[in-house]
């Protein structure tokens, strides 16, 4: 999660509970079992407020295959462990070295922040393994932008044929690619039009309702295990691999 929205939760188990960022996990859980190994190395970059990583460690059912977490990100002010983090093998950095290998790379709404998208392709290459895997989730669709994307200090939004051709320009091979929370995509298409972009300079990711949460959670579950949306959504999420040469 962006740390400018971090002060909308109490903490980080309000986080990893809330819907939006819980469905999420399960296409993280995705990249784990598609690369099928016992002995993982991970690099999230724009790791934020470390909610994927607290999930990595503490709830995923693939925790025990995790070898190393490192979590980067520029904008961090503090790189001590997080408490919760203090026994793991787990490091916060401003900046990655690519002496060390990663096995999968997570960015999770991190590329439509970097002007430069193609460089910051090239980077997160370069972090992986041959053979490895890096996993993508960005914003979807120019007619979405509001005042939530300049709240958060966006560049664009993408679709599915954008993504793809970036990913591939640098080299990777794409694995599978589809739109995500299409379920919630009508109403934000509907409000994005109908208010000003002035509207929403803040935060869309809030603490919501317990009975929506839950209803909306299972909604993004069910559409990730039919396989996602290949028509639209507000996200597009793709697993792409760093094929050996």
């Amino acid at each position: 999660m962006d740390i400018r929205e971090a002060n909308n939760f109490e903490g980080i188990e309000e986080e990893v509970n809330h819907w939006w960022i819980k469905t999420r996990f399960n296409y993280i859980n995705e990249i784990i079992k598609y690369y099928n190994s016992k002995n993982i190395n991970i690099v999230e970059y724009g790791c934020g407020t470390c909610n994927n990583i607290y999930y990595l460690l503490k709830r995923s059912p693939h925790s025990a295959t995790i070898k190393s977490i490192i979590g980067i990100d520029p904008n961090l002010t503090n790189i001590e462990k997080p408490d919760w983090a203090i026994d793991s093998n787990f490091l916060l950095k401003n900046s990655f070295s690519s002496t060390n290998k990663a096995d999968i790379v997570l960015a999770m709404d991190v590329l439509e922040h970097i002007q430069d998208d193609h460089s910051a392709l090239i980077e997160w290459k370069q972090a992986l393994k041959p053979n490895g895997l890096l996993l993508i989730s960005v914003p979807a669709f120019q007619h979405l932008w509001s005042g939530h994307d300049i709240f958060l200090g966006h560049y664009k939004r993408y679709n599915k044929n954008s993504l793809n051709e970036l990913a591939e320009s640098v080299g990777f091979h794409t694995v599978k690619i589809n739109y995500a929370f299409s379920f919630i995509y009508p109403v934000v298409l509907l409000l994005r039009k109908l208010l000003p972009q002035t509207y929403n300079r803040n935060g869309d990711l809030k603490k919501s309702n317990k009975f929506i949460n839950i209803i909306l959670y299972l909604l993004g579950y069910l559409e990730y295990k039919v396989g996602g949306s290949n028509y639209f959504g507000t996200s597009v999420v793709g697993i792409f691999k760093n094929e050996e040469r």
